[in-house]
Formats: C-alpha cells, structure tokens, sequence
C-alpha cells in the first residue's frame, strides 16, 4: 500500500497520543503504589501512672507450661523481650512469622497483653561474628554480610510489626574486645555506621518503631564495668532509647545494693543527654553472699529509685532478667524453681501495683 502524507501523518498522531496515554497513566499507577508500603507497630501501650513499662522474661518454674508462665509474667509486666526460640539474626523473621511466632509473641505475649520487645543479635559464642550459612569468616566490615544483617532487621519489622526493636544486644563488648582501630575490619566503627543504615531503613518502612541496640552496663567476665566511652561514638539523633542490661554485683567491690554509686546509670546520659532510659535485663542474685532475698529485693527497690529517677532519668523501660531460677545453680529468677515467690517478687508486684492506671 502506498501512503500519502495526509495517511502518515495520522499514524503518527495516534502513535503519539497512545504513548502520551500510557506514560500518564503509568505515572498515576506508581504514585498510588509505593515501593514500599509503610508499616504501623502492633502495639501501642499506654505507659502506666508509674511513669515506665515493666518486663521480664517468663521463664517457667518446675512442672509449668509456657503458656502458664507467660499468662504469670503478665500480671505484673507489659511486655517481654522475644529472641526466637532463640534464633540467629537470618531465621529470625521466619520463626516471627511462623508457627513459633504465632504462638509465642501473638497468642503468649500479645494475647496477655503484653508487647514485645524484638531483640537481634550479631554477637556468638565467645565475642564472634554470627554468619548465615556460606558466610564463614565475614567481618564487620563485609558488605554481604552487612546486607544480611540488614535484611533481616527489615525482615524482622515486616513479620513482627514491633513497637520496640534492639539490633544488637550488648554490643558494646565487641568494642570491648576489639575496639575501633582505623582499618581493621572488625573494628566496632563498622557496626556503628551499619548500625545507622538499619536505623534510617527502619524509620522508612516503620516511622513509628524505637530503634536501638542495647549496652551492658558491666563487662561480667571480667568482674567491672564496661566502658562507657563507646557510647559517644553514635549520633544521638539515631538511638531512641538508651537501653542496658546489668548485673552490678558482677563489678568487684559491689557485694550489696548499697554499694552502687548514685551515679551508675545516669553517668551514660553524660554522652547522650535527655535519652529516655531503659533496662532489657536487671538481675541480683539471692544468695548470701550478696545480702540474700534481700539485698535482691532491695536492688529492685534502688533501681527504680536512687539510681534512676532521683538522678533525672527518663526511665520508660524496667525489665528483670527472669521469672524463674532458670535451675538448681541459679537464683536470679524473682521465684525459686518451685514456685515459692522471692521478698523480690512481692516487691515488683508493688512497683508494678502501686501506680496503674
């Protein structure tokens, strides 16, 4: 067929007017469709008259279910720290959003109103980096591996919907033993910036999420305290909370409450000033040695007084390290193994009492 001018030019027109019609509509599908849609917590607790949440992690006691122990923790907590069953960091999102995470966060913790507390971590066995399969001998400083880890937080967010979410735990003893030399790819610098990655990637997917990973207060291993200097190298814009776990009768020289100095906890705010505060574990045996049921009782009591709310913390998160003595070797739990309840206990109960609402 031969095409006169008049025929081409008309060709050309609808040709246009389709692409111009297809780019318009293209452009108004992508602006209603995000890549990614954004992510509201599960949870929005109501932060008690007391001032701040309490927690602990249900450990049962003998001959007690799970299920018994968490509907017990329940009574006098608001949430619970979730490890998984416990999983490393890259099958975490998977147990959350399985069988597992049915069961243990939405029907155990969730379903006795309660929240939870999403806890990661990077840390293995003996101050080593916890690798997925394929990934044996990666440093801080890999880029799969940081891609892995980071993955796995937004992962983790995706299947938990968490208002909380620590992305480290203690991870201040990596500093401690590898500290933050220029060039060396295990130097703690490298969490902290990937640290800072996840944080922003989190707020983008879930705005309303707090973000933070969490410090011990105490090096136990080495019966002192841990350096509190790490803590000036985040950007305090990028940690929501400044959380710790401590076990102060670890640190020679502290025996009973007592001899905690006024200042032990609130001297962290000297480098991330006016950070709410908050404990993911506390924990002082009953034992003798450390003035019994209670020297443990009476540590409970100094917590949530003396050293915390009469030196200007914003304490919003209290959480004890267990329920139950996990066996016959330990006695931490705030109730003996066989469900007789610790001075501790009956304490906690009245912190966690004497001011709801």
């Amino acid at each position: 067929m031969v095409w006169n001018k008049r025929m081409r030019s008309l060709y050309f027109l609808t040709i246009m007017t389709v692409v111009v019609v297809s780019v318009f509509i293209s452009g108004c599908l992508n602006q209603n469709q995000p890549e990614e849609s954004v992510i509201t917590p599960a949870d929005s607790p109501e932060i008690p008259g007391r001032g701040f949440f309490m927690g602990v992690l249900p450990a049962p006691g003998e001959n007690q279910s799970f299920e018994e122990a968490y509907s017990q923790a329940s009574r006098y907590s608001e949430f619970s720290p979730v490890w998984g069953r416990p999983t490393p960091f890259y099958n975490l999102a998977s147990d959350l959003n399985g069988g597992w995470g049915e069961t243990f966060v939405e029907e155990y913790v969730r379903g006795n109103h309660m929240f939870p507390i999403i806890q990661m971590s990077f840390i293995g066995p003996g101050v080593t980096l916890v690798t997925p399969p394929g990934m044996e001998g990666a440093t801080l400083s890999d880029t799969e591996w940081r891609n892995a880890y980071k993955q796995a937080s937004l992962d983790v967010v995706k299947a938990s919907r968490p208002l909380y979410l620590s992305i480290g735990n203690e991870v201040n003893r990596w500093y401690e033993k590898y500290g933050a030399e220029e060039g060396d790819p295990n130097g703690f610098q490298h969490y902290v910036s990937l640290y800072e990655e996840i944080y922003d990637a989190v707020k983008r997917l879930s705005p309303e999420t707090k973000v933070f990973c969490t410090f011990a207060r105490e090096i136990v291993s080495e019966n002192r305290e841990a350096d509190l200097n790490v803590l000036s190298m985040f950007d305090a814009h990028k940690i929501d909370l400044l959380i710790f776990t401590s076990y102060p009768y670890a640190v020679q020289g502290i025996n009973r409450p007592s001899d905690i100095p006024d200042d032990y906890y609130s001297r962290a705010l000297d480098y991330l000033p006016d950070k709410p505060f908050g404990f993911s574990e506390l924990g002082w045996p009953s034992i003798d040695a450390f003035g019994g049921e209670q020297g443990q009782a009476d540590f409970i009591t100094q917590v949530s007084e003396r050293l915390t709310k009469e030196q200007g913390v914003n304490l919003e998160l209290f959480a004890w390290a267990w329920l139950h003595d996990l066996d016959e070797n330990d006695h931490i739990g705030l109730i003996n193994r066989d469900g007789t309840e610790k001075l501790a206990y009956g304490v906690w109960k009245n912190i966690s009492t004497s001011a709801r609402r």
